[in-house]
């Protein structure tokens, strides 16, 4: 009775991504306003790189903290909850690059514009 007991609250458990990820936080999803490079001056650049290179370490530290709960926890998961897990730090890790490629076109646009 004990086993069956302990299965189906480790099934309850599991049934979330939001109860599987409770050690490791919310996801980082900031909205970090990249300024146009062309109209940009180099603060403006400045202070979204930094922004965007501290939310960079943000997404790491997660998605470390997130690999040590898979490895724990995705052998008792079903097929399509590991695959919601997959997708879920894959959104995590596309916006991050999505990112940072929208920072580089506008240093490289504030670069244009300035002649450096």
């Amino acid at each position: 009775m004990k086993k069956i007991l302990s299965l189906v609250t480790l099934g309850l458990g599991l049934v979330g991504t939001p109860v599987i990820a409770a050690d490791c936080g919310e996801p980082p999803m900031d909205q970090i306003s990249v300024p146009d490079g062309g109209g940009a001056n180099a603060d403006q650049i400045r202070d979204a790189r930094n922004a965007i290179v501290a939310y960079s370490k943000r997404v790491d530290e997660y998605l470390s903290c997130m690999d040590q709960r898979a490895a724990k926890l995705l052998p008792y998961l079903t097929k399509d909850q590991q695959a919601r897990w997959d997708e879920d730090l894959a959104a995590v890790h596309e916006n991050r690059r999505q990112l940072q490629i929208k920072m580089n076109e506008a240093i490289r646009a504030y670069r244009r514009a300035n002649n450096e």
